[in-house]
């Protein structure tokens, strides 16, 4: 299988300019600029158009004009949170709607940890410079992001108790997030990519079998964690809509099913939001795909 990267577009002086930008200009007029003259070059040249036409023409078996109205919803609406989180960065404030956040936040102090479960959909970056978690919560990121990138999100991040673990270079952080787990803090982590093709878990999603990251869910299966799964969906009038939905496994199981419990938990809950929110799904490979 392909490895799958998680680096974002652009430059650092791209991303200076941006924050710099929407300090004071309207933000509809740069969604305006950016679906007009970003949007169809995405479309047309970027790697995940491919696989994101399939989903929409063979998962949810739209036909040739919708699925390609589709496609271009979807880059616009994925380039609305992009400049939202940059909007973020200069200063900038949305209304966020937060349903069943009384999990993370009302704990003791010797509570146990939380596994947090991501995917790409929607826009859960914005939940981090806006909901203060009681416990430090280390959200495994990429990396092999840019810099720039990763000095904006750290400040941001600052002030919400959130720490940011690198993951998928050469370098190991796993005494980190042992270490996290020891203290009960929280972990949150995307499970719907995966780095090799030894590390994957199977489930079903839209009628096919999609293959996500293995470690994870062996993880909570192994510290006996409670689980959660968070998404951050961006609604019509520009405000996001938060969600932090149980995910329920039976720890009589054995291992292995315990584990296949929770995945199917996952793609169950990850369904769901993506019926509601259908033109919000981000990951831009194909999970449906064994490569």
């Amino acid at each position: 299988m392909n490895k799958n990267e998680g680096r974002t577009y652009g430059s650092g002086w791209m991303y200076h300019w941006l924050v710099a930008l929407l300090r004071s200009m309207n933000l509809r007029a740069v969604y305006v600029f950016m679906g007009v003259l970003v949007v169809p070059w995405f479309v047309l040249l970027a790697r995940g158009s491919r696989p994101t036409w399939r989903y929409y023409r063979v998962r949810r078996g739209y036909g040739w004009w919708q699925s390609l109205r589709s496609l271009y919803g979807n880059y616009y609406m994925f380039g609305q949170t992009v400049v939202d989180k940059f909007a973020m960065y200069a200063g900038r404030h949305f209304e966020i709607v937060y349903h069943g956040f009384e999990h993370a936040r009302d704990r003791s102090a010797d509570a146990p940890s939380l596994l947090l479960l991501n995917a790409h959909i929607g826009c859960n970056e914005i939940l981090g410079y806006s909901f203060r978690f009681d416990k430090r919560c280390n959200v495994l990121v990429y990396g092999g992001e840019k810099a720039a990138l990763m000095a904006y999100r750290k400040l941001s991040f600052g002030e919400m108790n959130i720490r940011m673990v690198p993951i998928g270079t050469d370098v190991s952080h796993s005494d980190e997030i042992v270490s996290a787990l020891e203290c009960g803090e929280y972990i949150s982590v995307f499970a719907d990519r995966f780095m090799t093709s030894s590390k994957v878990i199977t489930s079903q999603l839209h009628g096919g079998t999609v293959y996500l990251a293995r470690g994870p869910f062996a993880m909570a299966v192994t510290r006996g964690l409670e689980v959660y799964m968070v998404c951050t969906m961006k609604e019509d009038d520009g405000s996001y809509s938060a969600y932090l939905n149980p995910l329920f496994y039976d720890k009589r199981l054995t291992k292995a099913e315990q584990r296949q419990m929770l995945a199917d938990a996952y793609t169950a809950e990850l369904e769901a939001m993506m019926e509601r929110y259908p033109l919000q799904w981000f990951n831009y490979s194909d999970i449906w795909r064994e490569k």
